[in-house]
């Protein structure tokens, strides 16, 4: 028989490959992720959303070469993907660096967030008759809490809204999420990593199963424009006179 735990263990292991698929999708590199230019775009996106690279830093070509051993040639073109994701600058007759943001872009994406995410709650709840995949999602974000993985559980919790996209079954809607995607990464990790509380967001999304199992439209849409509003605030909490702090 399978356990809830021998559930989230499955879950848990594929993440790595679940996590790379995500990142190239986003990227627009999927089939091309074995290319030089590839690896590194999801490399060097991967460095800046888990905070290696801090927002603002320079992100210095010759040393990217050196790391993955190659010409400076991919690793421009790499960098250019990635500004066209927002996630790097390339200002002028200077090194590109790590995009920073400006409490103003963060309140619009965010509110944008929970408005996307409701309207998936929506046709989630009106399309999707087996929840058993998300149930499976959910499961595995209460394994990485239990073991207190802060990084785990927010790869797990981004699966988790994946998952939930598929659910809802709207091209249109998962496309526009999608042209979001790296920059909320980016944002939601620097809110997670300065005192995010796994057991209430874990508890916030436990409430959202719930909803989604009764087939409660009103109160999905409603939890998931509440959790995007208390993200922000805590993003807020970051700037002071409009300028990034890093925080502990």
């Amino acid at each position: 028989m399978t356990t809830r735990d021998d559930t989230a263990t499955s879950a848990t292991s594929a993440v790595p490959d679940l996590v790379q698929e995500l990142l190239t999708r986003l990227l627009g590199v999927a089939g091309r992720e074995d290319s030089l230019v590839g690896k590194i775009a999801v490399e060097v996106a991967r460095d800046i959303i888990e905070e290696r690279v801090d927002p603002g830093a320079d992100l210095n070509s010759f040393e990217l070469a050196k790391r993955f051993g190659t010409s400076r040639t991919p690793v421009r073109e790499a960098l250019l993907l990635l500004e066209k994701q927002g996630m790097v600058e390339v200002p002028p007759r200077r090194r590109p660096r790590a995009t920073t943001f400006s409490p103003k872009v963060i309140a619009e994406i965010y509110e944008l967030r929970g408005e996307l995410y409701a309207l998936v709650s929506q046709h989630l709840v009106a399309k999707a008759h087996n929840l058993s995949t998300l149930d499976q999602r959910f499961a595995a974000m209460g394994e990485a809490a239990s073991r207190g993985d802060h990084e785990g559980y927010f790869w797990q919790l981004v699966l988790f809204q994946e998952e939930s996209c598929v659910l809802a079954d709207n091209d249109t809607l998962k496309q526009t999420i999608d042209t979001l995607g790296l920059r909320v990464l980016h944002l939601r990790h620097l809110g997670m990593a300065r005192g995010w509380q796994l057991d209430r967001s874990l508890a916030d999304h436990e409430r959202l199963m719930q909803a989604f199992h009764e087939r409660d439209t009103e109160l999905a849409a409603a939890l998931n424009r509440t959790m995007a509003r208390n993200a922000l605030a805590g993003l807020m909490a970051l700037f002071v006179d409009d300028r990034f702090v890093r925080r502990p």
